[in-house]
């Protein structure tokens, strides 16, 4: 069963992500905010972060950026924040994928799947054959 972190100050973000992955077969956790989101990630052994770029405390690029310098864990930023110069930013700090609000659960859910498959392949060696 892979785990699953969801990073969103949004309650109903949270709890609609969360049953989605909960009914799909994820373990979830979720975190309200920047800080304890970063500790829960660090600590917690996740095959999955799904991270929010406007969170109260610590921003989720600041998150991403020190996240990604510590653990290679997968990390789909979830944000309102759809200008190309965001989904750039968020790419270029250590995101593997980026998903705009208003956003289809399917899709979302779909993309965890295909990274989740990519990370296992790699971790198999038989990525490329």
């Amino acid at each position: 069963m892979s785990r699953v972190l969801i990073v969103d100050d949004e309650p109903a973000i949270r709890d609609a992500v969360g049953y989605a992955f909960r009914n799909e077969g994820f373990d979830v956790e979720t975190r309200a905010d920047g800080d304890s989101g970063l500790r829960a990630a660090l600590e917690g052994g996740f095959d999955l972060v799904i991270l929010d770029l406007m969170l109260p405390g610590l921003a989720g690029t600041e998150v991403c950026r020190r996240l990604r310098a510590r653990d290679p864990v997968p990390i789909v930023m979830l944000t309102a924040k759809n200008a190309e110069a965001d989904r750039l930013l968020g790419l270029e700090i250590g995101a593997d994928d980026y998903v705009s609000k208003p956003f289809s659960m399917a899709e979302l859910i779909g993309r965890a799947r295909a990274i989740l498959r990519r990370q296992e392949l790699a971790r198999s060696g038989t990525e490329g054959v």
